[in-house]
């Protein structure tokens, strides 16, 4: 007998389906298969009735279906916009297996404010999620709309579906098998966990190097950063899982205020950067309005719906097709950093550009589509930190390096010579500095030119490098004066290395011009207070050697007593 129920309600089965595919063919939406893996329901399995008035009931909805009034997509795009309409749809599920089946019904677009599920006989079981929707306490909220259904063997079960939201609407939905819906937000989870987590470091990276470096365009990028971080949050639902109940009507208002941070900070990061207000004025002014028209969306309650619109438009539109040209015309330009920034704003707006054409319906709301932000975030501010950290590396080169010589400079002198002189003060190490003057240069430029004198200097710079080791500091401290400080190395073995290096200055005679120079060098003493006093003493020498003839050394007068 049983085996006969079961053929029976087999048949009755196969026979339900036959009906579907009859109708289906009739122009009524086609059913979908729970399978063991996930199943995308496609624009033909929808069947879809705009409220316009977001008023109506289930029953009302219900006669609606039986007086054909719902309607079946036209295309496969399941995206509908941005709208002010309530959309209900009806979908038909069967499980065709001999087992019961429980599966995951989701609503794949997180921003959606409220999704609610009529199920059961005369769908009176209702269930409502959503990103807008308080959950009683103790239920999990997820970060999409998702509900569990489970469908008796060989059965099918038609549910309605209501979605209303203020973002953009869209009926991309999808059945899931428990374990595989669970794996997949796990892995959009830690993907997004990651992302996050190198936001929050890049961010500390750039407010220290604000801080020390006294760098605007990293505070700038810092809050870019910021703001695209809390954007991509917004967009995938993610602050619904922690905003308390009170906070919740107002999600999109906070996604609006991300977005125009966002926009707003990167249009002041992209003006500073590029030096717009001194080289470009005209971009200036317009990247500013851009700039302002951003930060205006932060107040979208108080501005009318078709004015907040434009701005928009303009703002995520119009804004990102200019700054990525005229990046680009800057990089051709040869403007300083603008190649690797115009390739980072091209990656980081790509995005944008995309997304407001997907929430304007123009585009599927494809996985690509939707976590495509999240990439060109990854990529882009790869671009941008590395960016900075090459143009703060440059800057601080030539703080601390001399132009003509390429070697260090007195600023730099100063920091490291102190670092030395404690280092050898801890330790007991000795510490011996060179200090030495080209003779006689004034007459070097008068007679050969200010030319020839720089090559002099540069051919100096070489022959101090190549007489000293690499633990050196070598200095051009200004002018013809130069100094070489010595590191763990007494005052005698000192000497021999200014002995090398007066002879090779004396062997680098260009066109019967022999250029000599004066040295002196002095040693760290126990009542040295920092590389000033060493520094106080090396140049009294070197004055002592220049007024008994030039071309020689003298040593620090505590010293005398070597030969």
């Amino acid at each position: 007998m049983t085996c006969l129920l079961k053929s029976g309600q087999r048949c009755l089965l196969l026979f339900s389906l036959l009906l579907c595919c009859f109708s289906a063919q009739s122009g009524d939406p086609e059913a979908v298969t729970v399978l063991e893996e996930r199943v995308r329901v496609g624009a033909k399995q929808l069947a879809l009735l705009e409220d316009t008035a977001g008023a109506l009931s289930y029953q009302q909805v219900a006669t609606a279906w039986q007086n054909d009034q719902f309607t079946s997509l036209a295309s496969d795009s399941l995206n509908r916009g941005i709208t002010d309409s309530v959309y209900w749809a009806r979908l038909q599920i069967v499980n065709p297996d001999s087992v019961s089946r429980r599966f995951i019904l989701s609503h794949d677009y997180a921003p959606t404010d409220d999704v609610r599920l009529y199920t059961g006989p005369g769908q009176a079981d209702v269930r409502a999620a959503g990103d807008s929707v308080a959950v009683p306490s103790g239920t999990w909220r997820g970060r999409v709309a998702a509900f569990e259904l489970e469908l008796p063997p060989d059965s099918s079960e038609v549910v309605y579906l209501r979605v209303a939201t203020e973002s953009n609407l869209n009926m991309e939905l999808s059945l899931w098998p428990p374990a595989q819906f669970q794996l997949h937000e796990q892995r959009i989870g830690l993907f997004y966990g990651l992302l996050f987590g190198g936001v929050a470091v890049t961010v500390l990276y750039l407010l220290f190097a604000a801080r020390l470096a006294q760098e605007p365009n990293a505070l700038l990028l810092a809050a870019y950063l910021t703001a695209y971080g809390f954007y991509l949050a917004f967009l995938n639902g993610f602050p619904s899982l922690w905003l308390p109940d009170t906070l919740l009507p107002y999600i999109n208002t906070l996604h609006l205020a991300s977005i125009g941070l966002l926009f707003g900070f990167g249009a002041m990061f992209y003006r500073r950067y590029l030096l717009l207000a001194t080289h470009n004025t005209w971009a200036d002014r317009f990247v500013a309005l851009l700039q302002w028209l951003a930060f205006a969306v932060v107040f979208s309650p108080v501005l009318p719906t078709a004015l907040l619109a434009a701005i928009l438009a303009l703002v995520t539109g119009v804004g990102p097709l200019f700054t990525i040209g005229f990046a680009f015309y800057l990089w051709y330009r040869r403007r300083p950093h603008a190649s690797v920034f115009a390739l980072g704003w091209t990656i980081a707006h790509l995005g944008s550009m995309l997304g407001t054409l997907r929430v304007s319906g123009y585009l599927a709301n494809s996985d690509l589509l939707l976590h495509l932000p999240a990439i060109g975030c990854a990529v882009a501010f790869a671009c941008f930190t590395w960016s900075i950290a090459h143009r703060l590396s440059v800057e601080r080169a030539y703080a601390y390096t001399d132009y003509l010589t390429g070697l260090a400079n007195r600023r730099l002198f100063s920091s490291q010579g102190e670092l030395e002189y404690d280092r050898a003060r801890r330790y007991g190490h000795p510490l011996s500095l060179v200090l030495l003057d080209v003779d006689h240069f004034k007459r070097v430029n008068d007679t050969w030119g200010h030319a020839y004198g720089d090559r002099v200097l540069r051919k100096l710079a070489e022959h101090c490098q190549k007489e000293s080791r690499t633990s050196d500091l070598v200095v051009r401290l200004g002018g013809e004066e130069f100094a070489i400080l010595l590191v763990e190395t007494p005052i005698a073995e000192a000497r021999k290395i200014a002995e090398r290096l007066r002879l090779a200055q004396m062997s680098d005679a260009a066109q019967d011009r022999t250029i000599t120079i004066s040295l002196g060098i002095s040693e760290l003493l126990p009542d040295d207070r920092g590389i000033e006093d060493l520094l106080q003493r090396a140049d009294a020498a070197m004055y002592r050697a220049k007024e008994a003839g030039r071309n020689r050394i003298e040593l620090q007068v505590e010293a005398t007593g070597l030969t």
